[in-house]
């Protein structure tokens, strides 16, 4: 199964078309538009000549929170030539570098290049119902027809791994390098027609079936050469190796949405695509059994299926990998599909974008990446610009079926948990906080049992609250409408659930696999919308309704299509591009994406009456001014509001506020709150200060002290004139005697 990060790691570089998130368990990608499926391992240099990866860039620790810019663009631009041009001119943030184009933009100082080994499989598929395809020998012949070699060498300009097994290289020990192979041997094509009974007559130049009849045009179909030049490329060396020894290969250009279609209904004739692996190689169960949900080309094999199901039904991983490698001995034999490289891609990013998540030691760009990437000197807000290469079919996630449908979904469906960066083989709960798996008896059969344990701080992107009955809803969802992108075995042989509260949920399985885990993990939809069966059925039902073209039945500028995950579908162009704003009520908000705010008061210390004036500066987390604020000041004593004002708007992001201080005395609290609308989502930001209130009495102290002091002094000048005036008195009075004589 695919992983809801693992998906999106390809889905969100340019022109993708590929692995990205779980959402659809795995995703056809298309060489323009998804040359990047499933991206493994960042190579440990960029590019001689090309611009340094920025600092922010080499030093980035990933975060769990985000989104921090707050629109993803999709621009839709079908021809690869004028992807790159956009990429160059800087009207998007990011392309797919084609190999052969590399040294275009090698030199460019605003383009910095990632070098990453794909996890993709690029393959010939073989729709093995049809003539003159359902010759095993034509099939092997074919394969000795194709020159890995040169296609590596000339198409993409070695940046790329020769593949000869179904499984890629990069599964580790999950691949068999011990596979039959068809070496490039013209002599070998012949003589495996030869020896299958077809006939050739040197004169005219024509191959006969074993039935005698000329044999009809082996038809390869590609994406049109200006949307994967490459791909043509490939399919029209191996058509003329064909001409070489007359065999009538015919190459048949075809619109990759078209082509994706025929694919779905198996009406295609064959194929070469990108097949997006997850990191453990489960869809091997599904592509190669009898009756698989992604067994497009028609097989049926009781050997190979036996072997398919002790791989896929097995606790014991090294009996799952010694059944894998002999299925794909067998599948091989069969050739329902002809390996043919994975690729190493060449990512461009303009340089002032940073936050790209790697996941170690291999699997490329982390779901995380849509929640941390930036522009460099904007930590938050603006648009990350990502290009796709073709234009949505359906953003129906139970019907879409291309990277491109994914990438964009990606943004807004989320799943129970994600590759840990850190370690890729390793788990990061995410809907999920934690979850058990252990074996028990039922009915005297073995049974698997899972209980998940949910966060319970998720909302849907219409407020509703997300619950284990979603998770429920989704989960008997597939199993009884069986789409292809999401049935696994799992969901067959799911027996019950049970939800014994709103955050946990536990689900019964026939039997034990140690893939249940993994293809549990599927993009999980609201149960309120899918669930409305009247909604869909005025729509043309599940399988035919686009959710993103539905007015949401009850809020009023959303659609039907709404998630958990970071994004909100927000407006589309046909043709033109697909627009995705930030969820600001996203459960792991950055928690640096809000309002700030700035205060001053007017005095730390005041008298009782006299008032206290407040100044506030409300920003948003751009760091532009916010008219739109309210602004809530109160005072507090001993932990209750004394007192609570409004503060009002000045202009230019600042309020005001004049309190008064009647009544009031000792240390008082000043707590100030800010909120602001931004984006439909509420933000709240809360300051504290104090002052000191004192009696209003205090503030005469001065005066009453000057006049005492004066009273004194006239008091003591007073006693001072008395006491002289006695003095003098007594003076006189002594001068006045006369001295007698007798």
């Amino acid at each position: 199964m695919t992983y809801a990060d693992i998906e999106k790691q390809a889905l969100n570089m340019a022109g993708k078309i590929g692995v990205v998130r779980e959402k659809a368990r795995y995703k056809w990608t298309s060489a323009a538009l998804l040359a990047m499926v499933s991206i493994l391992s960042l190579l440990p240099a960029y590019f001689a000549g090309a611009a340094p990866i920025p600092s922010e860039q080499q030093n980035w620790k990933w975060e769990p929170y985000g989104p921090r810019v707050d629109e993803i663009l999709m621009p839709v631009i079908l021809d690869y030539d004028a992807r790159l041009m956009a990429l160059r001119k800087g009207d998007v943030d990011t392309g797919f570098i084609q190999p052969t184009r590399v040294a275009e933009v090698k030199d460019d100082p605003n383009i910095y290049i990632l070098t990453y080994q794909t996890f993709n499989l690029q393959f010939l598929g073989i729709n093995c119902q049809q003539y003159p395809w359902n010759y095993t020998a034509v099939r092997k012949a074919v394969a000795h027809l194709i020159d890995r070699d040169w296609i590596i060498r000339n198409v993409f300009n070695g940046f790329g791994v020769p593949v000869e097994s179904a499984i890629p290289p990069a599964f580790g020990d999950w691949n068999n390098p011990n596979v039959p192979t068809y070496p490039y041997s013209r002599d070998l094509a012949k003589k495996e027609l030869l020896d299958a009974g077809f006939t050739y007559d040197e004169k005219s130049g024509k191959w006969y079936d074993p039935s005698g009849k000329p044999l009809g045009d082996i038809v390869i179909q590609v994406p049109p050469q200006e949307q994967a030049p490459w791909l043509f490329q490939e399919a029209q060396r191996i058509a003329d190796e064909g001409k070489s020894i007359g065999l009538p290969i015919k190459i048949e250009a075809i619109e990759f949405q078209a082509l994706v279609s025929q694919i779905y209904s198996k009406t295609f004739k064959s194929f070469i695509l990108y097949l997006g692996w997850d990191r453990v190689p489960t869809l091997a169960y599904e592509l190669f059994r009898t009756g698989g949900s992604w067994n497009f080309w028609g097989i049926s094999d009781p050997e190979l299926d036996k072997l398919l199901s002790e791989f896929y039904f097995t606790t014991n991983i090294t009996k799952a990998k010694e059944a894998l490698w002999k299925a794909q001995e067998k599948v091989n034999e069969i050739l329902p599909y002809i390996p043919i490289y994975s690729g190493i891609a060449n990512v461009g990013f303009r340089t002032d974008i940073a936050g790209v998540v790697l996941t170690k030691p291999v699997g490329g760009q982390s779901y995380l990446t849509t929640l941390n990437v930036f522009h460099i000197g904007t930590p938050f807000g603006g648009a990350y610009r990502n290009p796709l290469g073709s234009d949505p079919r359906t953003l129906n996630p139970f019907t879409a079926i291309s990277g491109d449908e994914w990438a964009v979904m990606n943004n807004i469906l989320e799943t129970l948990f994600i590759p840990h960066p850190d370690q890729v083989s390793s788990d990061l709960p995410w809907l999920a906080k934690s979850w058990t798996m252990e074996e028990i008896e039922m009915g005297g059969s073995k049974v698997t049992k899972i209980t998940f344990r949910l966060n319970d701080n998720v909302t849907w992107q219409d407020g509703v609250k997300f619950t284990a009955r979603d998770v429920n809803f989704t989960w008997w969802f597939i199993k009884i409408n069986k789409p292809t992108q999401q049935y696994a075995a799992v969901f067959e042989k799911m027996i019950k659930t049970e939800v014994p509260d709103d955050y946990t949920i536990t689900v019964y399985v026939n039997g034990t696999s140690w893939t249940y885990l993994y293809d549990l993990n599927v993009a999980l939809v609201p149960a309120h919308i899918w669930g409305n069966e009247s909604l869909l059925n005025q729509y043309g039902g599940w399988e035919k309704w686009d959710p993103s073209k539905v007015p949401h039945p009850t809020k009023k500028g959303l659609t039907c299509l709404i998630g958990t995950g970071p994004f909100i579908f927000a407006d589309r162009k046909p043709g033109e591009y697909i627009l995705l704003r930030w969820y600001p009520n996203y459960w792991k908000r950055h928690p640096s994406k809000t309002i700030s705010l700035e205060y001053s008061v007017s005095a730390t210390s005041l008298y009782e009456g006299e008032p206290l004036q407040v100044t506030i500066k409300v920003k948003d987390y751009t760091g532009n001014p916010l008219a739109n604020a309210t602004v809530n000041i109160a005072l507090t004593k001993d932990g209750s509001v004394v007192k609570s004002v409004a503060a009002t708007p000045a202009g230019d992001g600042t309020y005001t506020a004049s309190i008064d201080t009647s009544g009031m005395s000792g240390d008082v609290g000043i707590s100030i709150k800010a909120s602001a609308s931004i984006a439909g989502g509420t933000f709240e930001k809360a300051a504290t200060a104090s002052v000191s209130v004192k009696p209003a009495w205090q503030k005469y102290l001065p005066y009453i002290a000057v006049g005492a002091i004066a009273v004194v002094a006239v008091i003591a000048a007073a006693l001072y004139a008395a006491r002289k005036r006695k003095a003098k008195a007594s003076g006189e009075a002594a001068g006045g005697q006369q001295p007698s004589a007798q």
